[in-house]
């Protein structure tokens, strides 16, 4: 009998250190203060050529010609980045470009950090960022015109993007502009992508970001004006020493 108590109590500790190791899953402190490397712990070995800001998101993919993405919020306090959600979304059907230029048509997303400065969609969720609530007239310039990588109302003509059609269609019921290839970033350059945005969609694009609409929304809430997203391939936003998950 005492044999057999004893090795209940052994099998008792052995299933304890079982359900102490299931309940660490990745992505999760346990009590020793343990987590795997995500983005935002691992954001001191961004690449400098990214500039980061108090809040930002990355976008990143795992390779090259690889459309699917992980997007992670990230909130900067005094103690460093910490996590503030994950989500799945879609680049451009063919992937990232490798950084520089990205040219109409390529299907490519463009690798970069880029700050975001406003927003569109079916109504305000209740962001910061200066807001379109779209109309039938509602469009982005893509002709070599004022209205190039903007916003404008009134009668559009391709390669114009009509933001009410694609609205109706479940892409742009919410919408950040990502501000590639225009300010402050720089002086929009016709015939490099234009229209670049994290939008609601959850498909591959012509070279935004999508993501689910409930995902659009709890970003658009969060973001402040000068907020920066940070996409590409992850071994190319971060340092050679750098995995993170």
């Amino acid at each position: 009998m005492r044999g057999m108590k004893v090795l209940h109590r052994l099998l008792g500790a052995a299933l304890s250190g079982v359900l102490l190791l299931t309940a660490c899953a990745p992505g999760q402190r346990s009590a020793q203060g343990e987590n795997p490397s995500g983005p935002c712990e691992s954001a001191n070995q961004v690449k400098p050529e990214y500039e980061l800001s108090q809040r930002v998101t990355f976008v990143l993919a795992a390779g090259y010609g690889e459309n699917s993405v992980d997007i992670t919020h990230c909130l900067l306090s005094e103690g460093g980045y910490s996590e503030q959600w994950r989500a799945k979304g879609f680049s451009g059907s063919t992937g990232f470009a490798k950084p520089g230029p990205v040219y109409v048509n390529s299907l490519l997303s463009p690798t970069g950090s880029y700050s975001v400065t406003e927003a569109f969609g079916r109504t305000n969720p209740g962001t910061n960022l200066p807001y379109e609530k779209l109309r039938q007239d509602s469009y982005w310039g893509g002709r070599h015109s004022a209205h190039f990588n903007n916003y404008f109302e009134g009668a559009g003509q391709f390669p114009d993007e009509p933001l009410w059609k694609y609205m109706q269609a479940g892409d742009y019921e919410q919408a950040a502009v990502i501000n590639y290839n225009r300010p402050p970033e720089g002086q929009p350059v016709p015939g490099q992508s234009f229209a670049i945005f994290l939008h609601a969609g959850m498909r591959a694009t012509w070279g935004c970001i999508s993501t689910d609409l409930g995902t659009v929304e709890k970003y658009l809430r969060q973001t402040q004006p000068g907020d920066r997203i940070v996409m590409g391939v992850k071994s190319e936003i971060f340092g050679p020493t750098t995995s993170p998950a």
